[in-house]
């Protein structure tokens, strides 16, 4: 009795420093392009256009957007977009440390883990629901004798989330069948196992049908043409994701030759040990997702899925895990706690946005929204602060990363907004744009924490502006 009271007041002091880390990193962090991007379709558009159009245009489930809708209808500001990621991430934590089947020592490192404390906590995308979802779907499906439903409907709100997260779901769902259907012998075992959970498995199988119609992306996309372009690209991502994935950098580079190295014998030496340990079962769940990652952009930030997915097949098989296994699991957690504090540190003090700086600036110039030009979609960031309904989420349709700067933006527009990408390239274009309008320019610092070796994004801005119209 006095046990469990002892445990139940350290869970609570535990869960309350957490989320008091989280309140102060996400108070201090500045909302950048993509959190900006989220808010504002949330803000103006439709539900109908949400499930319609941009779903499939964004390339991602609807629920982020929807939940976002809710808080803003209940009157959420854009300045705490945080509490949008961190409240259902500190339920996710609560849930863990009180019903996760793992040692105290794993209960209470892994919500400070990069992905959980920072990158899905602090930056409020829809990665944001992921843990959560992952958590209470590894509940459900401890009780899916008894309630079969209550797993679907966990696994249709993780695969709710994100696109890699749609792909966990299912991979969920063939766990579940391949677990269960198992002990029969031969096709009979299967067979049974759908005759007794028909409505369950139809019920997910309409979500599957109506996921892939709502997301699957149109060919007039241009985010997904821009990297169609690039040579090799599937074969850089799935060597992004096995060496600088999860425990060095998130850059592939000449520079980081002995980091890709020591990433890529971390993960072959894991794959390796997972395999042997629980076979097809580690395969059901991790491999859609890496040939998923083979046809779409990597970001370091997609990483964090693999984690979810060893902590449901952990969670799951509640024997004791081999010590190599536990070994590689404190090597990544050790990599990890520091890539949070680096993060954390970084954020608070240096730039992760500047748009609200180029806004402060554009107001001092006297330079209004109609008159800004702003060519990269990096500088979303500055449109949730003009009152102007024509400063709206970034159509992918229309545009890639970037929008030609015309003639007549040149003539008519006092600001022109481009980030570093676009100045690196086209730097002797853009000293003519300076010349032909008369521009001045000023720079605007801004870094992204992503991974250890590689310790920042440059986000940078540049503000071409003048004086006079």
């Amino acid at each position: 009795m006095q046990t469990k009271l002892s445990e139940n007041i350290i869970n609570i002091f535990y869960a309350l420093i957490w989320l008091m880390i989280s309140l102060w990193c996400g108070v201090n962090h500045e909302i950048f392009a993509d959190e900006a991007q989220a808010y504002l379709i949330a803000r103006d558009a439709s539900i109908s256009e949400i499930l319609t159009t941009v779903a499939r245009t964004e390339g991602t489930p609807a629920l982020w957007f929807l939940w976002l809708k809710l808080l803003i209808f209940w009157g959420l500001d854009y300045s705490h977009l945080y509490i949008a990621s961190i409240l259902p991430n500190f339920i996710g934590v609560c849930l863990f440390i009180t019903k996760a089947p793992f040692s105290k020592v794993v209960k209470y490192v892994l919500p400070l883990t990069y992905f959980v404390l920072y990158q899905y906590n602090i930056v409020a995308r829809n990665y944001s629901l992921l843990f959560l979802t992952s958590v209470i779907a590894s509940i459900a499906y401890g009780q899916r004798q008894k309630h079969p439903y209550r797993l679907v409907w966990s696994l249709i709100l993780l695969g709710s989330t994100t696109s890699h997260a749609f792909l966990l779901s299912c991979s969920i769902m063939l766990f579940w069948m391949y677990n269960d259907a198992q002990k029969a012998e031969g096709i009979k075992g299967y067979q049974k196992f759908i005759k007794g959970n028909l409505r369950a498995l139809s019920l997910f199988g309409i979500f599957i049908i109506f996921s892939v119609l709502y997301l699957y992306p149109e060919s007039s996309n241009q985010y997904i043409s821009n990297y169609e372009l690039i040579k090799g690209f599937r074969a850089r991502n799935i060597l992004a994701l096995f060496s600088v994935g999860l425990i060095t950098s998130s850059v592939l580079s000449p520079e980081n030759l002995e980091y890709i190295f020591i990433g890529l014998c971390y993960s072959m030496c894991m794959i390796g040990i997972m395999t042997k340990e629980y076979k097809l079962k580690f395969g059901i769940l991790l491999l859609p997702n890496i040939l998923f990652m083979l046809y779409v952009p990597y970001k370091p930030w997609h990483a964090g899925i693999i984690i979810m997915s060893i902590m449901f097949l952990l969670w799951q098989e509640k024997e004791e895990v081999s010590h190599w296994i536990k070994i590689g699991i404190g090597l990544l957690f050790v990599m990890q706690i520091i890539w949070s504090y680096e993060g954390i540190t970084t954020d608070i003090k240096g730039k992760y946005s500047v748009g609200k700086d180029i806004h402060t600036f554009l107001e001092k110039q006297n330079i209004s929204s109609t008159e800004t030009k702003i060519a990269a979609f990096n500088g979303i960031s500055l449109h949730i602060y003009e009152n102007n309904p024509n400063f709206s989420y970034w159509d992918w349709r229309e545009h890639g990363f970037t929008q030609r700067v015309t003639s007549e933006d040149i003539k008519q527009k006092r600001a022109i907004i481009i980030n570093k990408e676009v100045y690196d390239v086209f730097n002797k274009r853009i000293k003519e744009i300076q010349e032909q309008g008369k521009y001045q320019i000023k720079v605007f610092k801004s870094d992204h924490f992503f991974a250890l070796q590689d310790m920042g994004k440059d986000e940078t801005l540049y503000v071409l502006y003048r004086d006079e119209p």
